[in-house]
């Protein structure tokens, strides 16, 4: 069993996002104010996890959805998972990188309105 809370930004149709997360048997809305909604996802593993979350992403009137909090029954089989896998960046795996060498490369003006 994952739980995680969402807070989804919207556009000022939180009636509508409302509705349509409501749709979603594996959400709760909690709270709801101005622009923000907060939703609690209780979901069978990882996968359903982020399924959920791209689902309310692309909810029309959702700006963007940040997860506040994720709780995972089987973190640690998840995360053996993907160091086999390969897919996890060494410098995520790497301890003795200290996060003032991180460089961000990426852009987040496709955000920003």
């Amino acid at each position: 069993m994952n739980i995680s809370s969402l807070i989804v930004y919207t556009d000022n149709k939180n009636e509508s996002v409302k509705a349509e997360i409501s749709k979603l048997k594996e959400c709760e809305i909690i709270a709801d104010a101005d622009d923000r909604i907060v939703v609690v996802v209780s979901s069978n593993g990882i996968e359903d996890e982020i399924r959920n979350f791209k689902v309310i992403e692309a909810i029309s009137g959702v700006v963007s959805v940040a997860m506040v909090y994720s709780y995972q029954e089987d973190a640690e089989e998840n995360r053996q998972k993907l160091e086999e896998s390969g897919k996890i960046s060494e410098i995520l795996m790497n301890d003795n990188v200290k996060a003032e060498n991180i460089a961000y490369g990426g852009s987040v003006h496709y955000k920003v309105k």
